[in-house]
This record gives C-alpha cells, structure tokens and sequence, in this order.
C-alpha cells in the first residue's frame, strides 16, 4: 500500500510540475501562434507589423524598462548583486569563450560574427520578462528591475564589440572609430535610455506625477502582446532554407547548450527559486530581435542572424518548456 501511495503521489507530483511548465510557457507561445495565424489569415496591412516591432522597441519597451527600473530600490538593487553579477560576468566570460571557439569552425567573418552574437544574446526583454512574470508571479519584478537593465547594456555593448571584431576585412573600423561606434550605440539605444532615466527614480526614490505614471504605463501595457504577435508573423520558415547549418547549431547552443550548463552552475552555486528561474530566463531566451537589425547595420551576416533568430524563437518554445519542468520536478524552482 506504502509503495502504491507513493507512486501515486510521485504521478501526482510530475503532473502539478507540467501543469505549472505549461502555464509558464503555453500563453507565450499561443500569441506567438495568434501573429503568425494573422499575418496570414487576416486583412491587417503587412507594415502593421513591422510598425509594431518599431513601437515596441523605441517607446514600449522604453516604457517598461524605466517603469521597472524605477519602482525598483536600491535596497533591492544591492540583495540582488550577486545574481546581477553572475548573469553580466557569465555573458562576458560566454561571449569571450565564443569569440575564441567558433573561429576554429567558421571561416568567413561575416558568419562569425552572427553567431557569437546568436548565441550569447537573448531576447530577455520581449520574451524573458513574460516568461518570468508567468512562473513567479509579481513577486518577481523586483528582481527582473534590478537584473534586466545590466544585461541588455551587457549584451548591447558586447554586440558591437563582437560584430566590430569580426567584420569583413575591407570593412574594417579603425580603434577610435571603433570606440566611437560603440559609444554612439550606448547612447542612441531606446532600451537603454529608458533604463538610465528610471535609474535616479530608483536611487532617490523619485515618483511620476500620476498623469505620467499612467501614460508611461499605458505604452509600457502594450509591450507583450504587440511582441510576441510581431515575432509569429515574422517566422517565414520559408527564409531559412539558406546556411541552415550554421543557424540550427547556433540556435541549439543558444537555446540548449548555454542555458544548461549556466544553469547547472548557478545551482551548484546554490541558487534557488526566482534566482535560478531568471537565470534560465537569461540565458534559455532565444536570440534578441535587435540582434538582426545589429548586424545588417555592422555589415554582418544579417540573413544568418536572421535565420539564428528564426530557429532559437522555435526551439525555445520546446526547450524553456523543458527546463522550467525539470527545475519544478528537481524542488529548484
């Protein structure tokens, strides 16, 4: 009886862990499949689209990004540091590991280029947050406002350096023009810049008027949805016919390999619950949107990257399903 008991609460158990997965990860991927089924079933004018993915990245996500940055604390801020820390010095420590391996493989500079950036950026702004918010709940934001800030800018400025680093030949930058590039990028990035305004609201505890708090908060509610619907309609499977190789490898490691072992080190480090749940979201994400507007402007294989974005968006349906369910039934999370 003790043995039939047991088994029925093990059963029990692993279905309460897929249910939690599944509603982790279900909706994301419902209104992913709602902007694919639209772009193709229904009249909405295809630049409504490519006008949604502008908004999101130049004012909703703006929007976001300072409303979460500022109802954060400095107090939060400093409890959270050593997660901040592993996340930023794991991106730096992966990104410089990748510079180093995948010119042993690749030899056009151009490829090079898109697949380091493929692999160690994540798209954790779009799809991460959600994800998060989906697991834990609000009682996460306050982590997500300390951690999201330091690695966009991580990732933004590692970009350049990388795309920069392996550009082609005759396309060459100088040093200084170098510097320039990446300062100029730092400075005219909307996600960063809504980032660095929330910041004294952080430090000094500074409030919006009411008005603009709801404003600001209205642009900032349309960042999910116009998203995720932007990425469905995107995804051409059509597209990826070309250099299919090196995006299906790119995309598995970004999706797969680093998200594994990162987070198999953060648990050996002891991290537990929303702390390991936003590592997972760090580093499982699938490759950032931006990363392929970086490359076609760094004269970089933007159609690789293109494609890199296109298999990691799918794999990660499969694979973030997949961790959030092994960390549930492993009592991590």
């Amino acid at each position: 009886m003790r043995r039939l008991s047991n088994s029925a609460s093990l059963q029990n158990n692993m279905y309460e862990n897929f249910i939690f997965s599944l509603n982790a990860v279900l909706p994301i991927f419902i209104v992913v499949l709602i902007g694919a089924l639209l772009k193709r079933f229904s009249s909405l004018p295809q630049d409504f689209y490519s006008g949604s993915e502008k908004f999101v990245f130049k004012i909703g996500l703006p929007c976001m990004l300072f409303l979460d940055v500022a109802s954060a604390s400095a107090e939060t801020l400093s409890k959270q540091m050593p997660l901040v820390l592993f996340c930023v010095v794991g991106t730096v420590l992966l990104c410089a590991l990748l510079c180093f391996v995948i010119p042993l493989f690749v030899n056009d500079n151009g490829k090079r280029g898109a697949m380091v950036q493929g692999i160690f950026r994540s798209n954790v702004a779009i799809m991460g947050i959600p994800l998060a918010i989906s697991m834990f709940g609000d009682e996460c934001r306050a982590s997500v406002a300390a951690l999201v800030p330091f690695v966009i800018i991580t990732f933004n400025i590692l970009a350049v350096l990388v795309l920069t680093l392996f550009s082609p030949s005759d396309k060459r930058r100088s040093a200084k023009e170098t510097v320039k590039e990446i300062l100029v990028g730092i400075v005219k990035n909307p996600l960063i810049i809504g980032i660095v305004f929330g910041l004294p609201f952080m430090f000094f505890g500074l409030e919006l008027p009411t008005a603009a708090e709801k404003v600001v908060d209205g642009f900032s509610g349309t960042v999910t949805a116009l998203s995720l619907v932007s990425i469905g309609a995107g995804f051409d499977i059509s597209k990826a016919k070309d250099k299919i190789g090196s995006a299906v490898f790119a995309a598995f490691a970004k999706t797969a390999i680093v998200p594994c072992i990162m987070v198999c080190v953060a648990a050996a480090m002891g991290y537990r619950s929303v702390e390991l749940g936003l590592v997972l979201v760090v580093f499982g994400s699938p490759t950032a949107v931006s990363s392929y507007i970086m490359a076609k402007n760094m004269n970089s294989d933007h159609n690789l990257a293109a494609q890199i974005l296109l298999f990691s968006t799918l794999f990660s349906l499969f694979t973030m399903f997949l961790g959030v369910f092994v960390l549930k039934s492993l009592n991590l999370i």
